[in-house]
């Protein structure tokens, strides 16, 4: 009778286990299906999850306002690329943080077209004035906890992140990729702790030339 038992729930075993695994498949394609790639200024990213992170301190709107305006034709590109089935948030900082808070939740929303269309007007009505800091924006991004963020700066290496900002948001990481682009003339490396956040969360740093 044992054996009789054993046989059972082996074979019981043996058809679940299909079914098991065409369900997994199944929740798969349906992950990959919510999935796109987009991004900013080259720095590209898959996933259904985004927060764009922008930096709209003073410095943004020199020379004759082009590098904010240059950030928010790239946000609003990628913006476009998303589907109703992504989800997004914005966030523009400098000391302070200026969410898009359609009916003011602070959450991830659908990219319908509405909300698209209600994300441009917030984004084009945003001024550039103030200094820059880059720690609550991030913490508070992360809080969402989205596949991608993608952050847009043009802070000097004395607007890095301090060591304990670094620490703290590096603990905070979970399995979200920080895409992170920096205005710069050289190339150069400008915030050394940005740029390993961003490795450390297996996302991607560079430097451009905000006025190319």
């Amino acid at each position: 009778m044992a054996g009789v038992l054993a046989g059972a729930v082996t074979l019981a075993g043996a058809v679940a286990a299909p079914r098991i695994v065409a369900a997994q498949i199944v929740a798969a394609q349906i992950v990959s299906q919510a999935e796109v790639q987009t991004g900013i200024f080259g720095l590209e990213a898959r996933g259904s999850r985004f927060v764009y992170v922008f930096d709209r301190s003073a410095s943004m709107a020199e020379p004759d306002g082009r590098p904010l305006a240059r950030a928010k034709e790239e946000l609003l590109r990628s913006l476009d690329q998303l589907g109703d089935v992504q989800q997004f948030s914005i966030i523009f900082y400098n000391e302070r943080m200026q969410l898009f808070t359609p009916g003011a939740a602070r959450r991830l929303i659908f990219a319908t077209e509405d909300t698209k269309r209600a994300a441009r007007r917030f984004v084009e009505s945003v001024p550039a004035a103030g200094g820059t800091r880059h720690a609550e924006p991030l913490a508070a991004a992360l809080r969402l906890a989205p596949d991608v963020i993608f952050m847009l700066t043009d802070g000097d290496q004395a607007d890095d992140l301090a060591a304990e900002e670094h620490a703290k948001l590096g603990e905070s990481l979970g399995r979200t990729r920080c895409m992170i682009v920096q205005f710069g003339g050289d190339g150069a490396v400008r915030s050394p702790r940005l740029a390993r956040l961003a490795t450390q969360s297996g996302g991607s740093y560079t430097v451009v030339n905000a006025a190319e």
